[in-house]
């Protein structure tokens, strides 16, 4: 009986240090590539333990004819429902540390010329990172978001633009101007849209492991005195 104590203790601490831990370089990706007018695009790739949600314009946007992006006009209101959308939801048990935001963007030179890009780790409120749009020209940005660890639940990000300077620098942004999302282009190759890090199970709460090792203590102690 008390070996059979001691094994399931053992096994306890091994699962609790690391049953369910998953590294995965991807955890959600949306492929841009024959995308049309749409106001949403669904995922096409999801870590285990992770589900990516729609990317999607928001409320205050409307659809924009584009070629493989999702594409956007109605940014000269400047308000908080001008946004592009993405993100996904971590399963029960689990937190995502976050690496990168692999992404590509263009504006029209009437469109917005920085945007930024905000979560809703902090409800939307500060740009962790700005894209600055020069005229039509594609913006290719690997943006770092390691500073996200422990992340579970949803994890939101939205690029709102910053400003009011359309991206040839020659005015306010227009209404008619369009903004939109691509896949990242670099040395002849497309990548699609995605997050990058590592999901692992939830450590076990401190208290819970010394609880355990207390146990193991006591079951130790008990045999050397036999």
């Amino acid at each position: 009986m008390k070996k059979q104590i001691l094994g399931f203790a053992v096994a306890a601490l091994i699962v609790l240090g690391s049953a369910g831990s998953v590294s995965a370089a991807q955890l959600a990706a949306w492929d841009m590539y024959g995308v049309g007018t749409v106001s949403s695009v669904n995922p096409t790739a999801s870590a285990a333990f992770v589900t990516a949600d729609p990317m999607k314009l928001g409320p205050g946007l409307g659809t924009s004819g584009a070629g493989n992006a999702l594409s956007s006009s109605g940014w000269g209101s400047t308000d908080t429902t001008d946004y592009i959308s993405m993100g996904f939801t971590v399963d029960a048990g689990q937190a995502v540390d976050l690496d990168e935001l692999i992404i590509g963007t263009r504006s029209s030179n009437t469109g917005p010329g920085t945007i930024g890009v905000f979560t809703n780790q902090d409800g939307f409120t500060s740009a962790v990172y700005s894209i600055t749009q020069q005229g039509t020209d594609y913006a290719n940005s690997i943006i770092d978001l390691s500073a996200f660890s422990g992340i579970t639940g949803a994890f939101e990000v939205r690029l709102m633009e910053i400003g009011n300077t359309q991206a040839d620098g020659s005015g306010n942004t227009s209404n008619g101007g369009t903004f939109r999302v691509t896949d990242y282009f670099d040395n002849g190759s497309f990548t699609d849209v995605q997050f990058t890090g590592d999901v692992a199970a939830v450590p076990a709460p401190t208290g819970l492991v010394a609880l355990i090792s207390l146990g193991l203590c006591g079951i130790v102690a008990r045999r050397r005195r036999k």
